[in-house]
């Protein structure tokens, strides 16, 4: 299992809004992370910070499936207006974070 922890930044003003749709994410995109592997997926806030962390057996296989699920790209772009999604050019992912500490 590989735990996956991961930057992105909130655009100014959009907290009461990116929170209002995170209280209900669209059935179809929670169907397609489930199929695509991930699990213990949670979103933290902090400022203008958000950290997202997850699990999956296989990053690789997780990325894959997630780009070419069909509501994946809709829901990117509703969220392209509140957030700065902070991709890294070599994986077309989030910026990803250095496990530093994990009590098992």
């Amino acid at each position: 299992m590989e735990r996956v922890a991961f930057a992105m930044k909130l655009l100014p003003g959009a907290e009461a809004e990116y929170r209002r749709r995170h209280a209900a994410v669209w059935p179809e995109m929670l169907d397609a992370l489930r199929a695509a592997g991930a699990r213990d997926y949670s979103i933290y806030l902090h400022d203008d910070d958000l950290f997202g962390v997850l699990e999956v057996e296989d990053f690789d296989r997780f990325r894959k499936m997630m780009d070419e699920a069909p509501i994946n790209a809709p829901w990117q772009a509703e969220m392209a207006a509140l957030i700065d999604p902070c991709v890294d050019p070599a994986t077309g992912f989030h910026r990803r974070l250095d496990e530093v500490f994990h009590l098992d």
